[in-house]
C-alpha cells in the first residue's frame, strides 16, 4: 500500500480531525495550556528558546513541540503538539489557530495528521492535513521537534 493511500486510510480512521468549540486561542496558548513547557514568546522563537533548557531534534515522539519556522504569511511561525507517532512519516499532531482560509481560525485541531513532504525525508517540512480542502496543504519549513523533559 503506498504512502498516499495509507495517509488516506488513516484520515478517514481518525475520523477528519475535528475542531473544538472552544473560545478562540492561539497555538502557543494552546501547546502550553496542554503541556508542561515553559517557553514564552512567539511559535518560531521556541526553538531557539528551547536551547540548552529542553532536548531538540529531527525525529518526531509523542508529546514533543514541532515548531513551524516563520514565513510571509505567519510570521508568528506556529507550533503544534505530536499526540501519536503513526508512522516514520507521519504524526498526528494538536494544535491552534490553524486554517487555510483567511488564516488562522482560533480553534483548536486535535488529531490532525501530518507528514514529512521534506526532500531529505528529515520532517525540515511538513504537509498538514487541510479539512477544508480534504487534503494535504503545501509544505512548510519547520525547525525540528522540542522534547518534553
Amino acid at each position: 500500500m503506498g504512502l498516499g493511500r495509507s495517509v488516506f486510510l488513516l484520515v478517514l480512521a481518525v475520523g477528519i480531525a475535528t475542531a473544538s468549540e472552544a473560545a478562540a486561542i492561539d497555538c502557543v496558548q494552546y501547546v502550553k495550556s496542554s503541556s508542561r513547557f515553559e517557553l514564552s514568546g512567539n511559535a518560531w522563537s521556541w526553538w531557539d528558546r528551547a536551547d540548552g533548557v529542553y532536548d531538540r531534534g529531527s525525529a518526531p515522539r509523542p508529546g514533543a513541540v514541532l515548531v513551524f519556522e516563520r514565513t510571509r504569511r505567519m510570521p508568528a511561525g506556529h507550533i503544534a503538539l505530536v499526540s501519536r507517532v503513526v508512522d516514520r512519516y507521519t504524526v498526528l499532531i494538536d494544535h491552534a489557530n490553524w486554517s487555510a482560509i483567511g488564516g488562522g481560525d482560533g480553534q483548536i485541531h486535535r488529531g490532525v495528521p501530518a507528514i514529512d513532504c521534506s526532500p531529505r525525508r528529515d520532517w525540515s517540512a511538513v504537509c498538514v492535513w487541510n479539512t477544508e480542502f480534504q487534503s494535504f496543504g503545501r509544505p512548510y519549513a519547520t525547525a525540528g521537534f522540542i522534547y518534553p523533559g
